[in-house]
C-alpha cells in the first residue's frame, strides 16, 4: 500500500490509487496520437478540411495530459522515492507536448488563410509541427519504456537475489561468486555481527524491521542512485528505509526478493 501521508494535492491521489498510474496511460495514447494526425493533415492537404481541427483538439488535450503527469509524479515520487531514468525523461515531455499544442494551434490558424502568404506559413509551420511531434514521441516512448524497465525488468528476470545451492539437508543456502556465504567465519545466526562485516558494495548486508537483506544486487539497480544503498551496508537501515518508503508497496516487494532471514535465525 502507498504511504499514509496526506494527500498533497489535487495531482497525488485519486480513490487512493496514484493519479500518475492513471494519466500515464493517456499521454501515452494520445500524444503519438495528436503526432500523427498533425502529421497526416500537414502533408495531406486533401485531409484538412475534417481533420485539422480534431487533429489540433487532441495535442490540446495530450499537453495538458502530459502537465497533469508531470505534476503526478512528483507527488508520487514523494511517496515511494526517485523513479530515475524515468523521471528525467518524464520532465521532457510535457515541454514538448505544450509546444506541439501550440504550434499546432498556430499551424491551423494560418491554414485558413488563402493568401500565398498563409500557404508559405502554413507550410513552413507545418515542417515545425512534424519535428516537433517525432520529438514529442521520441521523449514519450522513452519515457515509458524507462517506467516499464523499472517496474518491473527485476521481476520478470527472477526473484532469487543470490545463487543458491543445496547444502547435506536438501536446503537451499546464498553462495557468493567465490563460492564463500558472505558471513563471517564461524557465524552461527543472522545478527548485527554478521550484517557488520557485510558492509561493502561486494558484499551488502542490511537489517531492516529485524529482518537481514543481501543488497549487494541491487545497489546497481536501485533508481535512486547507487549511494543510498551503499550507505547501508553492514548497518540497521530501518529507520532510513521507512523515512524514505514507509507503507510504499512496490519498494517493500523489491526488498523481499532479497530476504536472507530474521535477526536471530540460523544462518540459511
Amino acid at each position: 500500500m502507498l504511504s499514509t501521508l496526506a494527500s498533497t494535492g489535487p495531482f497525488d491521489l485519486i480513490t487512493g490509487l496514484p493519479v500518475h498510474v492513471f494519466i500515464t496511460h493517456a499521454v501515452v495514447v494520445l500524444l503519438p496520437l495528436a503526432a500523427l494526425l498533425l502529421m497526416a493533415v500537414v502533408a495531406l492537404p486533401r485531409l484538412r478540411p475534417h481533420y485539422r481541427y480534431p487533429a489540433v483538439a487532441v495535442a490540446v488535450v495530450a499537453a495538458l495530459a502530459a502537465i497533469i503527469s508531470e505534476q503526478s509524479g512528483e507527488a508520487l515520487e514523494a511517496r515511494v522515492g526517485s523513479a530515475g531514468q524515468h523521471a528525467e525523461w518524464g520532465e521532457m515531455v510535457p515541454p514538448a507536448a505544450v509546444g506541439l499544442a501550440v504550434l499546432s494551434v498556430i499551424w491551423l490558424i494560418v491554414s485558413r488563410m488563402a493568401s500565398s502568404r498563409g500557404k508559405v506559413l502554413t507550410a513552413v509551420i507545418g515542417a515545425g509541427v512534424i519535428a516537433v511531434g517525432i520529438i514529442a514521441v521520441t521523449f514519450t516512448v522513452l519515457a515509458g519504456h524507462s517506467g516499464a524497465e523499472e517496474s518491473w525488468s527485476e521481476r520478470i528476470e527472477g526473484t532469487d537475489s543470490a545463487v543458491t545451492e543445496m547444502d547435506t539437508d536438501d536446503q537451499m543456502i546464498p553462495v557468493e561468486p567465490d563460492g564463500g556465504t558472505g558471513a563471517s567465519s564461524g557465524s552461527d545466526v543472522l545478527g548485527i555481527e554478521t550484517v557488520a562485516v557485510n558492509n561493502s558494495e561486494e558484499s551488502c548486508w542490511a537489517i531492516i524491521d529485524d529482518n537481514v537483506y543481501d543488497l549487494t544486487e541491487w545497489i546497481d539497480s536501485h533508481p535512486g542512485g547507487a549511494s543510498r544503498i551503499v550507505g547501508l551496508c553492514g548497518t540497521d537501515g530501518t529507520s532510513q528505509f521507512q523515512g524514505q518508503h514507509a507503507g510504499a508497496s512496490s519498494p517493500e516487494a523489491t526488498l523481499e526478493r532479497y530476504l536472507l532471514g530474521a535477526v536471530g535465525d540460523p544462518f540459511p
